[in-house]
């Protein structure tokens, strides 16, 4: 098979989990959009370097990652929602997803909302406002009438409500394989 066809076959695999990690560092479509696309040509001219006997998922978000700290760089707006922590459990969270068996994407994803569908209500909304309609937290404050920084607790609370939930369903790795965060859950309704 021709490198080409190998590459598209293998950007088509891992479409949807690229972009599902670039959205979760940048929340502005347009931002996930460009570093999705310079993730994908950089990775066609950098194929030569890519060893073949480890996966390609992980290589390909490395480079996203590259991206994406490159372009928080040039805007100070997403400085704050690129801490090293938040990196280092996202790669871990992917990490780990890359390593369970048998689960397909689709199945995953379908985890994932009946994950959102338990959380309780602000948790939802916040959710909601940010990853489906795709405001930026500004305009979800606004929308919401509360100020950014509490509209941007909620969003961080709701994301950690996920993430237990999706550890119960051993979609994520415990976590005391997290670094920690000082904070606990508190998104989900019982």
């Amino acid at each position: 098979m021709r490198a080409e066809g190998l590459f598209d076959i293998l950007v088509r695999q891992h479409a949807e989990m690229l972009n599902a990690f670039i959205h979760s560092f940048a929340f502005e479509k347009s931002t996930v959009d460009d570093v999705f696309q310079e993730t994908i040509i950089t990775a066609w001219k950098r194929i030569d370097e890519f060893d073949r006997s480890r996966p390609f998922g992980p290589w390909l978000r490395g480079i996203a990652r590259n991206h994406i700290l490159s372009s928080a760089r040039k805007n100070r707006r997403y400085r704050t929602h690129l801490t090293e922590l938040m990196q280092q459990r996202i790669a871990l969270q992917f990490d780990k997803v890359d390593q369970a068996a048998g689960d397909s994407f689709s199945q995953r994803i379908s985890e994932l909302h009946d994950c959102i569908a338990r959380l309780k209500e602000d948790a939802h909304e916040a959710i909601d406002l940010v990853y489906v309609r795709g405001l930026d937290a500004a305009a979800a404050a606004k929308a919401l009438g509360t100020t950014d920084e509490t509209f941007r607790k909620r969003l961080y609370r709701a994301r950690l409500a996920l993430a237990e939930c999706l550890r119960t369903k051993s979609i994520f790795a415990p976590a005391t394989e997290l670094p920690p965060t000082g904070l606990s859950p508190t998104g989900l309704s019982q």
